[in-house]
């Protein structure tokens, strides 16, 4: 049997009863604690996960003691981990790699147990300090998820994401997401010159929270990635679409989204604001500094509690417009 652990220290506990009045034929009545709330997961690598909940309103009674921790994944059980009171955010390592888990969490007394709340997670590799670089830049503007790897135009065919630094109607407009929602290819997503002009770029999602205003990319202000819990699917609840996170040069804090790839991969992506600014360096070799977690299993959205169903023809928003495909 795999082990897996907590990677901290656990506190153990200790028998303890309680009961009613002794009249001399009552059986005692244990006490029973509340269930916990709001289980949340984020991935911190292929192997290891972080969970959170909002604690047992029973928590104040003498008798409770902290919250055990069960997972299990397929047909394998893997013995249970406890933590003490107060103890409401655990790091679980020792996982395998590309494996779903469901995990539950329970209060407990010294012989009691709550109902439990569950969540189902898999971890996702973690890549930090990926660059990609403005137009003007023989680095690179694109990015392929999977490996970190930073593309030039002549390597467009293969980018997940994109930087794009070109003027729009005669204005800066910084804006990174979806290749073909940039300016690098037409209304149709084929690209407009070079070595790949004709071919049509990857089809990325970027979610988005509305329609409004020609589709408004969902995003999180959020100090790291670890800051980012989930309790459902990633993009639950929101439209998939191919279009860009503008205006970076007026961002001053980190911006956290979503995407998922057109081979069914999803990520988490950090634009990191250094210096209180997302647009790094000098021309022409400025650039974009990104962290991201991203699952290396097709179509596992990390939380499974809800679907996030694929669409045939996700819509185009080009920068800067309200075309759509």
């Amino acid at each position: 049997m795999k082990a897996w652990r907590l990677a901290l220290s656990v506190l153990g506990a200790s028998l303890f009863f309680v009961g009613c009045e002794d009249t001399g034929t009552q059986t005692p009545v244990k006490f029973i604690p509340a269930p916990p709330s709001n289980l949340m997961a984020v991935s911190l690598s292929e192997t290891s996960i972080r969970l959170k909940w909002t604690p047992s309103p029973s928590e104040s009674n003498a008798e409770f003691r902290g919250y055990r921790i069960t997972a299990v994944s397929g047909n394998q059980t893997f013995a249970p981990l406890t933590t003490g009171k107060g103890q409401t955010i655990v790091d679980i390592v020792g996982l395998d790699a590309g494996k779903k888990y469901t995990f539950t969490v329970v209060a407990i007394t010294a012989d009691t147990a709550s109902s439990g709340i569950s969540l189902e997670w898999a971890g996702a590799r973690r890549f930090r300090g990926i660059r990609a670089f403005e137009t003007a830049s023989a680095n690179g503007s694109g990015i392929r998820l999977s490996d970190g790897t930073n593309l030039t135009i002549a390597n467009g065919t293969q980018w997940d994401v994109c930087l794009d630094t070109r003027v729009v109607g005669g204005q800066d407009n910084w804006a990174f997401g979806s290749p073909q929602a940039s300016t690098y290819t037409d209304d149709q997503g084929r690209f407009l010159r070079g070595a790949q002009a004709g071919q049509p770029a990857k089809v990325t999602i970027i979610f988005s929270d509305s329609s409004a205003q020609g589709y408004t990319p969902y995003f999180v202000v959020a100090d790291s990635l670890e800051a980012v819990f989930e309790n459902q699917a990633l993009g639950t609840g929101k439209k998939q679409v191919q279009i860009m996170v503008e205006n970076l040069q007026n961002q001053t804090r980190n911006l956290v989204f979503y995407a998922k790839t057109a081979e069914g991969n999803f990520a988490k992506i950090m634009l990191k604001a250094i210096g209180g600014k997302i647009l790094q360096g000098t021309a022409p070799n400025r650039y974009v500094e990104i962290d991201y977690s991203f699952q290396t299993a097709a179509n596992v959205p990390y939380a499974l509690a809800k679907g996030t169903p694929a669409i045939d023809n996700p819509r185009i928003v080009k920068i800067g417009s309200q075309s759509m495909r």
